[in-house]
């Protein structure tokens, strides 16, 4: 008899033992699948932020290319046949006073217009790619005096690594990190160094101005700074920067091929 209630327990420990296991079993997969799904839920939030931000950075491009155009063919145009109308009219007027100021501010204007249109719409990379781009905006920017970029490739590689769209972005990064050092930073010289390779592009850039505590920077985004990152993000470059007073700025950006 005692026998008989010592194997009925252990068989209702057993049964026990197997529902606890079992109810652990259908317990964990549970919880695996709600992590797994809450995973593709982040995962498939992430790509959609991802494709909105696209969405967006496409469209103002194609919106500064049309405001570049614009104002290359229409007000550009205009200005020219308003300088050639008063190099007519010099002829028959003698107020060089009057005509001389006109013409070279006309000049001015000219340039102004074209600078602004190739800014928002940089014509030369889709033909000659980023580096020559590049060289060409900082080169606009060393005559002006205020400031000297000197621009360093280790190496030179003449064949383009990235698509346009890729380029452009990059493009767009190092135009607003020279803006802001020009805006914010007093500094006399910005380095660009290019460090291209088969897996990836690594760009320096350095200023030796003011710098700031970069904390600050991290709670408070510019709106250029934002621009930085979102390209960036968009383009799946990751970087990193440093900064503190009286150190200058230096961000280092990796950009996948």
């Amino acid at each position: 008899m005692d026998d008989n209630i010592y194997i009925l327990v252990f068989y209702a420990v057993l049964v026990v033992f197997i529902l606890i296991t079992f109810f652990l079993i259908v317990y964990i997969k549970n919880q695996s699948l709600m992590w797994q799904q809450r995973r593709d839920f982040q995962a498939s939030e992430i790509l959609q932020q991802k494709q909105l931000l696209n969405a967006v950075i496409e469209s103002q491009e194609v919106e500064r290319k049309r405001i570049g155009e614009d104002l290359h063919d229409e007000i550009g145009g205009t200005l020219s046949a308003i300088k050639l109308m008063l190099n007519v009219a010099k002829q028959s007027i003698n107020d060089h006073d009057i005509l001389l100021p006109t013409k070279q501010l006309i000049d001015k204007m000219i340039v102004d217009v074209r600078n602004i249109a190739h800014d928002l719409s940089p014509p030369g990379l889709t033909m000659f790619g980023l580096y020559h781009t590049v060289d060409a905006f900082v080169s606009l920017i060393n005559k002006t005096g205020e400031i000297e970029v000197i621009v360093n490739h280790q190496p030179l590689i003449e064949e383009r690594i990235f698509s346009e769209k890729v380029e452009l972005a990059i493009f767009r990064v190092i135009t607003q990190l020279i803006a802001n050092t020009l805006k914010h930073a007093n500094a006399t010289q910005i380095h660009l160094v290019f460090k291209p390779n088969d897996m990836q592009l690594v760009i320096e850039y350095m200023d030796n101005g003011k710098g700031f505590d970069l904390s600050i920077l991290t709670k408070h985004h510019g709106i250029g700074m934002q621009n930085i990152k979102s390209r960036l993000q968009m383009i799946e470059a990751t970087y990193t920067s440093e900064s503190s007073p009286d150190k200058g700025f230096k961000m280092n950006i990796n950009c996948p091929v």
